[in-house]
Protein backbone atom coordinates (compact mmCIF):
# COMPACT_ATOMS: atom_id res chain seq x y z
CA UNK A 1 0.00 0.00 0.00
CA UNK A 2 1.51 3.12 -0.91
CA UNK A 3 2.63 5.66 2.04
CA UNK A 4 0.27 8.60 2.86
CA UNK A 5 1.33 11.75 1.77
CA UNK A 6 3.10 14.54 4.33
CA UNK A 7 0.97 16.56 6.02
CA UNK A 8 2.74 20.07 5.00
CA UNK A 9 1.82 23.30 6.60
CA UNK A 10 2.56 26.54 4.35
CA UNK A 11 1.89 29.74 4.94
CA UNK A 12 0.16 31.72 2.62
CA UNK A 13 1.53 34.25 0.41
CA UNK A 14 0.33 36.52 -1.90
CA UNK A 15 0.59 36.01 -5.70
CA UNK A 16 2.91 39.30 -6.53
CA UNK A 17 1.55 41.33 -9.44
CA UNK A 18 3.56 41.93 -12.44
CA UNK A 19 5.60 45.09 -12.13
CA UNK A 20 4.45 47.65 -15.14
CA UNK A 21 8.55 47.82 -16.32
CA UNK A 22 8.94 44.22 -15.98
CA UNK A 23 5.54 43.92 -18.35
CA UNK A 24 6.94 46.52 -20.90
CA UNK A 25 10.09 44.57 -21.39
CA UNK A 26 8.62 41.37 -21.95
CA UNK A 27 10.42 39.58 -18.93
CA UNK A 28 7.20 37.83 -17.79
CA UNK A 29 6.94 36.47 -21.27
CA UNK A 30 10.44 34.29 -21.41
CA UNK A 31 10.32 31.38 -23.08
CA UNK A 32 9.20 28.35 -20.70
CA UNK A 33 12.53 26.60 -21.38
CA UNK A 34 14.58 29.13 -20.63
CA UNK A 35 12.81 30.09 -17.06
CA UNK A 36 13.38 26.58 -16.09
CA UNK A 37 16.94 26.86 -17.02
CA UNK A 38 17.47 29.47 -14.89
CA UNK A 39 15.44 27.99 -11.85
CA UNK A 40 17.34 24.90 -12.18
CA UNK A 41 21.01 26.76 -11.73
CA UNK A 42 19.46 27.67 -8.80
CA UNK A 43 18.47 24.70 -7.33
CA UNK A 44 22.34 23.27 -8.30
CA UNK A 45 23.53 25.73 -6.18
CA UNK A 46 20.75 25.47 -3.44
CA UNK A 47 19.81 28.18 -3.37
CA UNK A 48 16.27 28.05 -2.97
CA UNK A 49 15.05 30.94 -1.17
CA UNK A 50 15.95 32.64 -4.23
CA UNK A 51 14.05 29.84 -6.58
CA UNK A 52 10.83 30.27 -4.29
CA UNK A 53 11.11 34.11 -5.26
CA UNK A 54 11.48 33.59 -8.87
CA UNK A 55 8.36 31.66 -8.59
CA UNK A 56 6.83 34.30 -7.25
CA UNK A 57 7.51 37.19 -9.37
CA UNK A 58 4.88 36.46 -12.18
CA UNK A 59 2.17 33.65 -13.36
CA UNK A 60 4.15 32.49 -16.29
CA UNK A 61 7.28 31.69 -14.32
CA UNK A 62 5.26 29.77 -11.62
CA UNK A 63 3.72 27.72 -14.56
CA UNK A 64 6.76 26.99 -15.63
CA UNK A 65 8.30 25.67 -12.62
CA UNK A 66 7.56 23.49 -10.02
CA UNK A 67 6.21 24.27 -6.78
CA UNK A 68 8.62 23.02 -3.51
CA UNK A 69 5.63 22.61 -1.34
CA UNK A 70 3.38 19.64 -3.67
CA UNK A 71 6.29 17.04 -2.78
CA UNK A 72 7.78 17.89 0.57
CA UNK A 73 10.31 14.74 -0.04
CA UNK A 74 11.72 15.94 -3.13
CA UNK A 75 15.46 16.31 -2.16
CA UNK A 76 15.79 19.02 -4.77
CA UNK A 77 14.26 21.78 -2.30
CA UNK A 78 16.10 20.54 1.03
CA UNK A 79 18.62 22.77 2.70
CA UNK A 80 22.20 21.40 1.70
CA UNK A 81 25.34 22.94 3.16
CA UNK A 82 23.59 25.40 5.31
CA UNK A 83 24.27 26.07 8.46
CA UNK A 84 22.51 27.94 10.87
CA UNK A 85 24.61 30.37 13.25
CA UNK A 86 22.56 30.15 16.18
CA UNK A 87 24.59 31.67 18.87
CA UNK A 88 21.31 33.20 21.04
CA UNK A 89 23.05 36.79 21.58
CA UNK A 90 24.28 37.26 18.66
CA UNK A 91 22.42 36.40 15.87
CA UNK A 92 19.20 36.07 16.97
CA UNK A 93 16.65 39.15 16.83
CA UNK A 94 12.94 39.89 15.24
CA UNK A 95 12.56 36.20 14.52
CA UNK A 96 15.27 36.37 12.22
CA UNK A 97 18.36 34.01 12.25
CA UNK A 98 21.63 33.49 9.78
CA UNK A 99 22.47 30.94 7.57
CA UNK A 100 25.43 30.17 6.18
CA UNK A 101 25.94 28.62 2.52
CA UNK A 102 29.40 26.65 3.42
CA UNK A 103 29.78 25.45 -0.29
CA UNK A 104 29.39 29.06 -1.81
CA UNK A 105 29.88 31.62 1.31
CA UNK A 106 26.77 32.63 0.83
CA UNK A 107 24.96 34.92 4.06
CA UNK A 108 21.32 34.70 4.48
CA UNK A 109 19.53 36.28 7.04
CA UNK A 110 15.93 34.86 6.93
CA UNK A 111 12.68 35.88 8.58
CA UNK A 112 11.51 32.14 10.63
CA UNK A 113 7.62 31.69 9.28
CA UNK A 114 5.10 31.38 11.86
CA UNK A 115 7.47 32.16 14.44
CA UNK A 116 4.97 32.71 17.24
CA UNK A 117 3.14 29.12 16.88
CA UNK A 118 6.79 27.15 17.44
CA UNK A 119 9.44 26.75 20.05
CA UNK A 120 12.94 26.46 18.51
CA UNK A 121 14.58 23.26 19.70
CA UNK A 122 17.23 22.94 17.67
CA UNK A 123 18.72 22.80 14.35
CA UNK A 124 20.27 20.17 11.59
CA UNK A 125 23.52 20.21 10.15
CA UNK A 126 22.05 20.81 6.73
CA UNK A 127 20.22 23.87 8.07
CA UNK A 128 16.00 22.41 8.96
CA UNK A 129 14.44 23.85 11.77
CA UNK A 130 13.41 20.69 14.38
CA UNK A 131 10.45 22.61 15.87
CA UNK A 132 7.92 21.88 19.02
CA UNK A 133 4.18 23.36 19.05
CA UNK A 134 3.67 25.57 21.09
CA UNK A 135 0.28 24.48 22.08
CA UNK A 136 0.18 20.67 23.92
CA UNK A 137 0.77 18.06 23.61
CA UNK A 138 3.19 19.93 21.86
CA UNK A 139 3.75 17.94 18.95
CA UNK A 140 7.26 18.06 16.41
CA UNK A 141 7.80 20.04 13.32
CA UNK A 142 10.37 20.49 10.80
CA UNK A 143 11.24 23.44 9.07
CA UNK A 144 12.69 24.21 5.49
CA UNK A 145 13.55 27.55 6.31
CA UNK A 146 14.54 27.99 2.62
CA UNK A 147 10.62 27.30 1.14
CA UNK A 148 8.89 27.95 4.65
CA UNK A 149 7.20 24.80 4.43
CA UNK A 150 6.64 22.53 7.72
CA UNK A 151 6.29 19.02 8.25
CA UNK A 152 3.84 17.85 10.74
CA UNK A 153 4.64 15.28 13.14
CA UNK A 154 1.78 13.57 15.72
CA UNK A 155 4.24 12.70 18.49
CA UNK A 156 4.81 15.22 20.77
CA UNK A 157 8.09 16.70 21.09
CA UNK A 158 10.76 15.15 23.86
CA UNK A 159 11.91 17.71 25.63
CA UNK A 160 15.63 17.16 26.09
CA UNK A 161 16.41 17.03 22.63
CA UNK A 162 20.05 18.35 21.58
CA UNK A 163 20.63 17.36 18.41
CA UNK A 164 18.73 16.19 15.75
CA UNK A 165 18.69 14.59 12.24
CA UNK A 166 16.02 14.96 9.53
CA UNK A 167 15.51 12.44 5.79
CA UNK A 168 13.48 11.08 3.65
CA UNK A 169 14.54 9.50 0.41
CA UNK A 170 12.40 7.57 -2.27
CA UNK A 171 9.11 8.14 -1.29
CA UNK A 172 9.49 6.56 2.28
CA UNK A 173 8.24 8.78 4.90
CA UNK A 174 9.65 11.60 6.94
CA UNK A 175 12.28 10.24 9.35
CA UNK A 176 12.83 12.80 12.29
CA UNK A 177 15.35 11.51 15.05
CA UNK A 178 16.58 13.25 18.27
CA UNK A 179 19.52 12.59 19.84
CA UNK A 180 18.92 14.08 23.96
CA UNK A 181 22.29 14.38 25.93
CA UNK A 182 20.87 14.74 29.45
CA UNK A 183 19.41 11.08 29.25
CA UNK A 184 21.58 9.75 26.97
CA UNK A 185 18.67 8.58 24.56
CA UNK A 186 17.49 8.86 21.14
CA UNK A 187 13.83 8.81 20.00
CA UNK A 188 12.60 8.36 16.11
CA UNK A 189 9.23 9.11 14.64
CA UNK A 190 7.63 9.67 10.69
CA UNK A 191 4.77 11.75 10.52
CA UNK A 192 1.84 9.71 11.08
CA UNK A 193 3.54 8.20 13.93
CA UNK A 194 1.61 8.65 17.75
CA UNK A 195 5.29 9.13 19.31
CA UNK A 196 8.60 8.80 19.03
CA UNK A 197 10.18 5.69 19.24
CA UNK A 198 12.91 5.44 22.28
CA UNK A 199 16.04 4.16 21.80
CA UNK A 200 18.05 2.82 24.77
CA UNK A 201 21.79 2.58 23.90
CA UNK A 202 24.89 2.96 26.10
CA UNK A 203 27.38 5.72 27.29
CA UNK A 204 29.66 4.55 24.32
CA UNK A 205 27.56 4.29 21.76
CA UNK A 206 25.60 7.35 22.45
CA UNK A 207 28.94 9.34 22.14
CA UNK A 208 29.93 7.63 18.87
CA UNK A 209 26.41 8.05 17.69
CA UNK A 210 26.57 11.96 18.28
CA UNK A 211 29.45 12.46 16.55
CA UNK A 212 28.06 10.46 13.64
CA UNK A 213 25.14 12.87 13.36
CA UNK A 214 26.78 16.02 13.92
CA UNK A 215 29.77 14.89 11.43
CA UNK A 216 27.05 14.08 8.65
CA UNK A 217 28.31 10.57 8.63
CA UNK A 218 25.08 9.00 7.63
CA UNK A 219 23.29 7.78 4.27
CA UNK A 220 20.19 9.81 3.32
CA UNK A 221 18.40 6.84 2.11
CA UNK A 222 18.80 4.44 5.19
CA UNK A 223 19.54 6.71 7.67
CA UNK A 224 22.04 7.24 10.08
CA UNK A 225 21.63 4.04 12.41
CA UNK A 226 22.99 1.94 9.36
CA UNK A 227 25.97 3.68 8.88
CA UNK A 228 26.59 4.44 12.77
CA UNK A 229 26.34 0.78 13.27
CA UNK A 230 29.19 -0.19 10.94
CA UNK A 231 31.25 -2.55 11.88
CA UNK A 232 33.94 -1.24 10.36
CA UNK A 233 33.89 2.14 11.29
CA UNK A 234 33.46 0.94 14.59
CA UNK A 235 36.62 -1.64 14.66
CA UNK A 236 38.71 1.66 13.62
CA UNK A 237 37.52 3.55 16.30
CA UNK A 238 38.02 1.08 18.78
CA UNK A 239 41.74 0.54 17.69
CA UNK A 240 42.71 3.78 17.25
CA UNK A 241 41.56 4.71 21.15
CA UNK A 242 43.58 1.59 22.46
CA UNK A 243 46.48 2.38 19.93
CA UNK A 244 46.30 6.28 21.70
CA UNK A 245 45.34 4.64 25.22
CA UNK A 246 42.27 7.00 25.56
CA UNK A 247 39.16 5.72 27.06
CA UNK A 248 36.23 5.05 24.20
CA UNK A 249 33.82 6.89 26.25
CA UNK A 250 36.09 10.10 26.61
CA UNK A 251 37.48 9.56 23.20
CA UNK A 252 33.75 10.82 21.70
CA UNK A 253 33.01 12.94 24.41
CA UNK A 254 31.39 16.84 23.80
CA UNK A 255 33.62 17.91 27.01
CA UNK A 256 36.38 20.36 26.53
CA UNK A 257 39.96 19.01 26.55
CA UNK A 258 41.63 18.36 30.10
CA UNK A 259 45.35 17.74 30.29
CA UNK A 260 48.00 17.12 27.77
CA UNK A 261 47.03 13.59 27.62
CA UNK A 262 43.34 14.10 26.43
CA UNK A 263 42.13 13.31 22.99
CA UNK A 264 39.16 13.68 21.32
CA UNK A 265 37.97 12.07 18.45
CA UNK A 266 35.83 13.79 15.15
CA UNK A 267 33.75 12.30 12.57
CA UNK A 268 33.41 13.71 9.14
CA UNK A 269 31.87 13.02 6.12
CA UNK A 270 32.48 14.98 2.67
CA UNK A 271 33.42 14.74 -0.31
CA UNK A 272 32.11 10.86 -0.85
CA UNK A 273 34.68 9.90 2.17
CA UNK A 274 34.54 9.74 5.88
CA UNK A 275 37.84 11.31 7.64
CA UNK A 276 38.41 10.65 11.61
CA UNK A 277 40.16 13.65 13.13
CA UNK A 278 41.98 12.98 16.48
CA UNK A 279 42.17 16.75 18.55
CA UNK A 280 44.37 16.98 21.27
CA UNK A 281 45.92 20.49 23.25
CA UNK A 282 47.46 22.49 20.52
CA UNK A 283 47.35 19.70 17.51
CA UNK A 284 45.14 17.85 15.11
CA UNK A 285 45.59 14.27 13.68
CA UNK A 286 43.80 13.99 10.28
CA UNK A 287 43.34 10.37 9.02
CA UNK A 288 41.48 8.84 6.40
CA UNK A 289 41.20 5.35 4.80
CA UNK A 290 43.57 4.30 1.92
CA UNK A 291 41.78 3.61 -1.33
CA UNK A 292 43.41 -0.09 -1.34
CA UNK A 293 41.45 -3.09 -0.17
CA UNK A 294 43.14 -3.65 3.54
CA UNK A 295 41.32 0.31 3.89
CA UNK A 296 44.05 1.02 6.74
CA UNK A 297 44.29 4.30 8.86
CA UNK A 298 46.64 6.39 6.79
CA UNK A 299 47.53 10.56 7.32
CA UNK A 300 45.75 12.80 5.09
CA UNK A 301 47.68 15.31 3.69
CA UNK A 302 46.14 17.62 1.65
CA UNK A 303 42.03 18.26 1.81
CA UNK A 304 42.15 20.23 -1.64
CA UNK A 305 40.70 23.85 -1.47
CA UNK A 306 38.80 22.60 1.72
CA UNK A 307 38.86 23.90 5.48
CA UNK A 308 37.77 22.01 8.08
CA UNK A 309 36.51 23.63 11.24
CA UNK A 310 36.68 21.65 14.90
CA UNK A 311 35.11 22.28 17.95
CA UNK A 312 33.92 19.67 21.35
CA UNK A 313 29.87 20.59 19.78
CA UNK A 314 29.91 19.94 15.98
CA UNK A 315 32.14 20.54 12.97
CA UNK A 316 32.09 21.30 9.01
CA UNK A 317 33.66 21.94 6.08
CA UNK A 318 33.85 24.82 3.98
CA UNK A 319 34.95 25.56 0.46
CA UNK A 320 37.70 28.06 1.53
CA UNK A 321 37.97 30.00 -1.63
CA UNK A 322 34.25 31.26 -0.93
CA UNK A 323 35.62 32.32 2.74
CA UNK A 324 38.09 35.37 2.60
CA UNK A 325 40.24 34.99 4.90
CA UNK A 326 39.89 31.69 5.24
CA UNK A 327 43.09 29.66 4.32
CA UNK A 328 42.52 25.94 2.17
CA UNK A 329 43.93 22.96 3.29
CA UNK A 330 43.77 23.81 6.97
CA UNK A 331 41.79 22.15 10.26
CA UNK A 332 40.62 25.10 12.29
CA UNK A 333 39.86 24.54 15.97
CA UNK A 334 38.99 26.01 18.88
CA UNK A 335 40.32 25.02 22.55
CA UNK A 336 39.47 26.63 25.85
CA UNK A 337 42.06 27.11 29.22
CA UNK A 338 39.68 27.24 31.74
CA UNK A 339 37.17 30.55 31.53
CA UNK A 340 38.60 31.54 28.10
CA UNK A 341 38.80 29.95 24.42
CA UNK A 342 41.05 29.95 21.67
CA UNK A 343 41.42 29.69 17.56
CA UNK A 344 44.45 27.43 16.50
CA UNK A 345 45.15 26.87 12.42
CA UNK A 346 46.80 22.91 11.45
CA UNK A 347 48.14 23.29 8.14
CA UNK A 348 47.77 19.22 6.72
CA UNK A 349 50.66 20.31 4.01
CA UNK A 350 53.23 20.94 7.02
CA UNK A 351 51.84 19.64 9.67
CA UNK A 352 52.76 23.11 11.79
CA UNK A 353 50.22 24.28 14.33
CA UNK A 354 49.25 28.22 15.21
CA UNK A 355 47.44 30.70 17.27
CA UNK A 356 44.89 32.77 14.65
CA UNK A 357 45.06 35.80 16.57
CA UNK A 358 47.04 36.69 19.76
CA UNK A 359 43.75 37.96 21.60
CA UNK A 360 41.13 35.84 23.76
CA UNK A 361 38.40 34.58 21.04
CA UNK A 362 35.76 33.52 23.30
CA UNK A 363 34.76 33.97 27.50
CA UNK A 364 33.02 30.56 28.67
CA UNK A 365 29.60 32.04 30.15
CA UNK A 366 27.31 29.47 31.58
CA UNK A 367 27.52 26.30 28.98
CA UNK A 368 28.22 29.02 26.16
CA UNK A 369 31.45 30.58 24.76
CA UNK A 370 30.62 34.05 23.54
CA UNK A 371 33.10 36.40 21.61
CA UNK A 372 35.15 38.01 23.71
CA UNK A 373 35.94 41.17 21.27
CA UNK A 374 33.06 43.86 19.74
CA UNK A 375 32.03 43.45 16.18
CA UNK A 376 32.34 43.16 13.75
CA UNK A 377 33.50 39.48 14.00
CA UNK A 378 35.80 37.77 11.37
CA UNK A 379 34.14 34.77 9.63
CA UNK A 380 36.86 31.99 11.15
CA UNK A 381 35.25 33.75 14.64
CA UNK A 382 31.68 33.01 13.05
CA UNK A 383 32.51 29.50 11.61
CA UNK A 384 34.54 28.42 14.91
CA UNK A 385 31.76 29.58 17.32
CA UNK A 386 29.53 27.44 15.36
CA UNK A 387 30.91 24.35 16.54
CA UNK A 388 31.87 25.14 20.63
CA UNK A 389 27.90 26.39 20.73
CA UNK A 390 24.85 24.44 20.74
CA UNK A 391 21.33 26.89 21.18
CA UNK A 392 19.79 26.47 23.96
CA UNK A 393 16.00 25.20 23.27
CA UNK A 394 13.43 27.26 23.66
CA UNK A 395 11.22 23.93 24.94
CA UNK A 396 12.19 23.34 28.02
Amino acid sequence: MAAAPTRVEVPTRLAAPVPPSMAAAGWSSLPTDLVRRIADCLLDTNDVDCYVDLRAVCHNWRSATEDPRTDASDPRFYPRFWIVLDDDGAFQSDGCRVLVNTATGRFLRKQLPLPRHYYVVTTTVNGFFVLADRSPPHAARVLNPLTGAVVVFKAPMPRDASVAVFFSCGGTAHNLTVLCDSTRKYYTAVPDRESFVAGDIDDVFYHYMRKVVVGIVYSNGAGWVSVAQSNVIMEYLLDLSEKLQIDFVKFFSVDPLGDHSDVRCFLLHFGGEVFFITMALERIALLGMEPTEKQALTHVKTVGRYAIFIGHQRCLVVDAAKFPSVEADCVYYTQDVGKFAFIWKHNTRDGKDERVYDDINFVKEDKQFVFSGRRPFTIIQLLSSYTINLSNSEFV
